[in-house]
């Protein structure tokens, strides 16, 4: 028996195995496991019964493959494919010329012109998750579950906490716009006084919110329908990461500085937050 187990009590060793499998983000789970169990099936069609780094270069095209099967192998298997080498050199050389599909962004003038001008009985809670998804960078989910405990109003300000990050790292950030804020209170006043969750961004059809929250699908399209309003070429490049890659790309443009950005987009490394930086200097 292994010297660990036999000095490690059983309960001590579950508490170890849960932790160990918490290790996969809890939301994209399936899609690891279901990488892992294609990789699993080929492996046992091929008669391959060591994982070995030839197995991968004779598997492996995408680099988001890569990354779920080397989470997924080193918890279930304890192996490391980060070591091997030449498969690294064989996904950087497929990936070469490759420029990956991002969302496009609303320009500040864009975002003025839609809040000022469209009729707010028809397009007031777009106006708000605008408001909200472009002053805190937010991603879909996060615009999805804010909840009416997540807003404090305030005479000059509305402030808004977000604990139900991807980072969850508590997310804090003012809206201080006059116009803007009464906007958001305008919505609110609008929820019905008895609902059975709290869920802030309720369906609004012609002046009135429903007791049904927005999903998830409408909100990414919102970004779509603002700029399909406005008139903008290929409104359909406008996607659910629009409001964050706008609100970082504005505070770049504004000359934010790279901890700044970082801390504006939750991340812990510098790369993607140096691209903004790298894109705003040429831009000016």
């Amino acid at each position: 028996m292994d010297e660990e187990l036999c000095f490690t009590p059983p309960e001590i060793r579950e508490i170890a195995q849960n932790t160990i499998s918490n290790l996969i983000p809890t939301k994209s789970k399936h899609v690891y496991d279901k990488q892992y169990i294609k990789f699993e099936k080929l492996c046992r069609e091929k008669k391959v019964t060591k994982i070995t780094e030839k197995a991968f270069l004779a598997y492996f095209n995408l680099w988001s493959m890569y990354s779920m099967l080397r989470c997924s192998l080193n918890l279930y298997q304890n192996v490391d494919i980060s070591k091997f080498n030449k498969l690294h050199a064989l996904l950087k050389q497929a990936s070469v010329g490759y420029v990956p599909k991002k969302s496009k962004i609303l320009e500040e003038h864009n975002i003025n012109k839609y809040i000022n001008e469209a009729n707010n009985e028809l397009y007031l809670a777009i106006k708000v998750i605008l408001i909200i998804g472009f002053n805190g960078a937010c991603r879909r989910d996060k615009l999805l579950n804010l909840s009416t405990d997540d807003i404090e109003f305030k005479q000059d300000s509305n402030i808004i906490s977000l604990s139900k990050t991807k980072n969850n790292i508590l997310q804090t950030f003012a809206i201080t716009d006059t116009n803007w804020i009464e906007l958001i209170k305008q919505y609110a006043k609008l929820r019905p006084t008895k609902t059975n969750h709290k869920r802030f961004f309720l369906t609004y059809r012609t002046g009135r919110c429903i007791n049904s929250p927005i999903g998830i699908n409408t909100i990414e399209k919102v970004s779509k329908n603002i700029a399909v309003y406005l008139k903008l070429p290929n409104p359909e490049l406008f996607t659910g990461y629009c409001f964050r890659r706008s609100s970082v790309t504005h505070l770049a443009n504004r000359g934010g500085d790279l901890l700044t950005l970082k801390r504006h987009g939750e991340w812990k490394s510098s790369t993607v937050a140096e691209g903004y930086v790298d894109a705003s200097l040429k831009k000016n």
